[in-house]
């Protein structure tokens, strides 16, 4: 059975955290565009790269999903990025993210998009109110 398109952003939300990259690449097209901090990712292979963090420094990632919204072929997550410290796991800092994450025919991301204004993210994809 496929999962739903807010269900694959859920699965991607948690595998990213986990560094599960079975798992998030199982709810991602083979041509699936990321579009990460350094430019556009392509396809499993690069993905796998860039959610493989190495241990660098005293602080990690993770995202917090906060709601979740569909519109059409798009998921539209409301998260906060909160960088934590790896030692104790006290947050360092938090961002609010929202995430376009768009949906193919096979129930497979296709695109993803982090957005760090909320109303850029909501204009994206043609929705004009911001409840969940």
């Amino acid at each position: 059975m496929a999962l739903s398109g807010a269900d694959a952003t859920r699965t991607f939300i948690q595998a990213f955290n986990d560094q599960d990259l079975d798992a998030l690449v199982a709810v991602l097209d083979p041509e699936v565009e990321i579009q990460a901090s350094r430019g556009v990712v392509i396809g499993h292979h690069e993905v796998r790269r860039w959610a493989s963090r190495g241990v660098t420094g005293d602080l990690d990632q993770r995202l917090v999903l906060e709601a979740i919204r569909e519109a059409g072929k798009h998921v539209i997550a409301f998260t906060r990025r909160e960088w934590f410290w790896r030692e104790g796991g006290d947050v360092a800092d938090a961002q609010d993210l929202t995430i376009v994450a768009t949906i193919g025919e096979n129930g497979l991301i296709t695109r993803w998009q982090p957005f760090d204004d909320r109303r850029e993210a909501l204009d994206a994809v043609g929705v004009g109110t911001e409840e969940t």
